[in-house]
Order: structure tokens, then sequence, then C-alpha cells
């Protein structure tokens, strides 16, 4: 019985070596619909990747070609590379309530939800739901543990929504003292979840005919109509400060990153050399970057800045920091908020029609047009360190001017906070 097992294995090992080495290449066409988009992302790779000439041989990969996309760039990927990805949302929509939620909790059992972030276009959103709401109950029950659980799963409820307040209470010492509560509001009809596209720039507003801001998630190529859209309504607004929001941001590309930087730069860097970029092989293979002149901002409109406020979290990295790197060679950057973390790595998006996805792959390092890039590693420390999470009356709708890094802005901007 050992014996018998023993061949089928053996038998089982030469076919398999076989199917990819005997019969060579004329079998591959018959496994391109399995191997295609590993096949293609491996091809991007050993031509544009930062780390080409360290990637496995062909025939080392051969069983590794059957995996999916996302599998198999992270087999192949360096250890050194955190930025690298494929959008698997790219032309995918999302089905989900659209919310997050920090939870409070109450008493052992029950607890209230912070709305602390809102998809556009999602089910929340229809519901009528904003940054800063409080859950305080789901179809008239408090919420548990399995009530929150459900909640997540998209199915239609009724919720209970509250707000913020305070309160006077007597304490121990019978003296009167506030206290932070939430109080009931009205209610809402969560509908079911269903798809929906989200959005890389929710917000584009004007405070009082002078502050810009703009909420912005992913510095990408693709999006760059919608920067140009919200240039051109800064610029007719003819706003004196700007305050550009990346603590989501961590995704882009360069020619996003060059966009953006060019719409926000002082008009006179339009047309001098941005950055600096490294490429592959001994990284010696350097390229100069460009801010973009007027004329190559297609419907886009330079703001001609001197001073940008940044907002960050923790999550900025990547394309967010490099614009702040690069925009600190050329005018006053003041970022506000929490440190960011330091990445140099520069992506740039390679599209794959016949599967319709998107490579976003480090193809170079990435510093200032003097080649400084004093960040890579350990972030950007804000010049005003702000927790946007440290107090729930601040938890409210990106570009009100209570939200807390902007109201900080905001204070900054009007001469309120010292330097």
């Amino acid at each position: 019985m050992k014996s018998k097992y023993s061949i089928i294995l053996l038998l089982f090992i030469v076919t398999l070596t076989g199917l990819f080495s005997s019969c060579g290449k004329d079998r591959w066409e018959l496994y391109y619909p399995q191997t295609h988009q590993s096949l293609w992302i491996d091809s991007v790779m050993r031509e544009h990747y930062l780390w080409r000439d360290e990637l496995m041989d062909e025939d080392e990969l051969t069983s590794s070609y059957f995996l999916n996309s996302v599998s198999f760039l992270a087999k192949v990927r360096n250890a050194d590379d955190k930025v690298s990805y494929v959008d698997t949302a790219y032309s995918m929509p999302k089905t989900d309530p659209g919310f997050e939620l920090m939870i409070n909790q109450v008493t052992d059992s029950t607890y209230l939800a912070l709305v602390t972030y809102i998809e556009p276009n999602s089910a929340s959103a229809i519901a009528g739901i904003h940054r800063g709401d409080w859950i305080m109950a789901m179809d008239g029950k408090e919420l548990t543990e399995e009530r929150i659980e459900e909640l997540a799963e998209g199915e239609t409820h009724t919720l209970a929504i509250g707000y913020h307040t305070t309160i006077i209470v007597q304490n121990e010492y019978d003296e009167e003292e506030e206290q932070d509560a939430v109080a009931f509001s009205h209610e809402v009809t969560l509908p079911a979840a269903t798809s929906y596209y989200p959005e890389v720039m929710p917000v584009v507003d004007v405070i009082n005919d002078k502050v810009g801001y703009i909420l912005y998630n992913d510095i990408a190529d693709d999006n760059r109509q919608k920067v140009a859209t919200a240039s051109k309504l800064l610029a007719n607004s003819g706003i004196t400060d700007m305050v550009l929001d990346l603590r989501f941001a961590s995704t882009g590309d360069l020619q996003g990153l060059q966009y953006l930087a060019s719409i926000m730069a002082p008009s006179s860097a339009l047309g001098t050399k941005m950055a600096t970029l490294q490429y592959a092989d001994t990284l010696t293979s350097n390229k100069s970057l460009p801010f973009l002149s007027a004329s190559e901002l297609d419907n886009g409109a330079n703001l001609n800045l001197q001073t940008l406020y940044v907002l960050t979290s923790s999550y900025t990295a990547g394309p967010a920091e490099m614009l702040i790197n690069c925009l600190k060679a050329v005018m006053n950057v003041v970022v506000i908020g929490q440190k960011t973390q330091g990445i140099t790595l520069a992506c740039e998006s390679f599209y794959d029609p016949a599967k319709d996805q998107l490579l976003r792959l480090a193809v170079s390092e990435l510093s200032d047009a003097n080649g400084n890039a004093a960040y890579a590693g350990s972030g950007f420390t804000p010049n005003y360190p702000v927790n946007p999470l440290s107090s729930v009356e601040g938890v409210q709708p990106f570009g009100s001017p209570l939200e807390s890094l902007f109201a900080k802005a905001l204070a900054i901007i009007n001469g309120e906070v010292e330097e």
C-alpha cells in the first residue's frame, strides 16, 4: 500500500513538471485565462519596478502565475516595498453601510457609536447620517456588541440619532459641574446597503469667501478633472488662504502628485524643477520632475499660494508626504494634525484593459528639487499637533469650522494661535 501511494505521488510530480517544462511555451496559451493577470503584472514589473533587477526568474515563478493578481504581487514584491498594490476597488463598487464608527461603552453591556466617517453615495449618506452623529439605539433597542455587529451587516434598520452636549450635574461634593452627554435628536431609516463607488474628494468648500478647503484622499492622475474643477471654484472665489486635508491620503501616482502640486504652488514655481526621481539599478539614474506650466493645467487654475495649511494624520503617507516635501522647497507649508508615515517611494499607475485592473507600482524614490527628503522613515512632525479624535465635540462633518483639525487651521489663519 505504501509503495502504491509513492508511485501515484511520483507520477503526479512528473506530470505537473511536464505541464510547464516539457511542453514549454506551446501550452501556455491554454492557461492564459488563469495566468493573464499575474503575467501582465510580471511584465510591467520587469520593465518599470524599482527593484526589477532583483525579481525572480520566470522559471522560478511558473506556479505563481496561477495566483490572483493581489497574491502574486504580494509574493514577488520587495520586502522594502510598502506602497505597490493592485487596486481591486478600481472598477468594483463597495457594498456596505458606508460608515466608520468609534464605539463608546456606557454600561457593562450597552454602547454608543460615534460616526467618524461617511462614504458619499452609501446607504448611510442616503439615510442622512453625518460625521459627528451618535447612534444611540437600533430598532428601538440599546446598542450591544451583537447589535453593533448586525449594524455592520448592511440590513435595513431604524436608528436613534443623538448629538453631543453638556449637562449640569451635582458631583460627590454637592457642587455643580459640567458633564459630557449625548442627547436624542431624531430617528432615521438606514436602508439596506447597496453598491456604490467611493468618492476620492468628498468636500470642496469656501469659508467666508476667504479660506478654501479641499479633502483629498487619492492623489492620482485619474482624479485630475476633480482637482481642476475644485481649483477653478476656489480661484473664482478669490480665496486668500487654503487648507488641504490629506488625513486620509496614502495612495496616488507621480502624475497626480505633479498636477496637485502645480495647482497649489506659487505661480513663480510653475515650469521649474519640482522633484528629483531616482530610478532602479544602483539608484544613480536620476530624472527631474517639473511643476507643470499654466498651459499644462488643462481646465485647472493655479492658486498662486504663498502658504498652504495641510491637515494630516498617522494614515497620511506616500504621495501626500511627497507633496508636502516638494512644496516646502518653494513656499511655506504649515502641517496640522498627526505625524505622517515617512514614505518616499513614488508610484506610477499601469492599467490592464483586458482585466480592468489598475496596478500602482513603486518605480522610483522621490526627493525635492534640491534632493532633500529628510522626512524619510520618520515622517513629518506637525507644526501644530492635534489628534482629530481627541475630543468628541470636534468630530464634525469635514469642512465644518467646528471640526478639530480645520478649526485649528482657521484659528492659526485668524491669528488666534501663537507660532
